[in-house]
């Protein structure tokens, strides 16, 4: 009977993991990741640039994709970077219309989070598993631009 109780306790902890996309982050990881992590899902989904503008990294990458092969360009400031995501989202880059969280991976240098995403552009559209990288900086979660694969999920 023991045996079968705790079998029982050892599935429904697994099941309860599984469907957590917190389980791999420890208390600290995830009190600084979720409110965050839910932020950037709102700011993608609202495009509020603005907002974003406060967590998202100032990599030569992101400003080689936002500033048409800029990478030497100094640290957006608000009104530029709102402006270069007015441009360039849903024309060359799709928006995310919808995410729903599916996983964090950690890794040596941060956090991929993976989550199955709407995304439009243009006429285009696909709902598929989408992902964005998240690092800690001084205390502070930051996101590099999101991307997607081919792999379809429902939200």
């Amino acid at each position: 009977m023991r045996i079968a109780i705790s079998l029982t306790i050892v599935l429904f902890l697994s099941a309860v993991s599984a469907s957590d996309p917190y389980s791999p982050l420890s208390e600290t990881e995830k009190t600084l990741l979720k409110p965050q992590i839910e932020r950037w899902i709102h700011d993608q989904v609202k495009q509020d640039w603005s907002d974003l503008w406060e967590i998202q990294d100032q990599t030569p990458e992101l400003k080689n994709e936002l500033l048409l092969g800029r990478k030497d360009a100094p640290d957006m400031d608000r009104s530029q970077y709102v402006r270069a995501m007015q441009e360039t989202m849903g024309v060359g880059y799709p928006e995310i219309k919808a995410f729903t969280l599916r996983e964090i991976r950690k890794e040596n240098e941060g956090f991929w989070i993976l989550g199955c995403g709407k995304l439009q552009r243009e006429d285009w559209k696909q709902t598929s598993i989408s992902d964005v990288h998240a690092r800690i900086v001084k205390g502070k979660v930051i996101f590099g631009l999101p991307g997607g694969t081919p792999d379809r999920c429902k939200l």
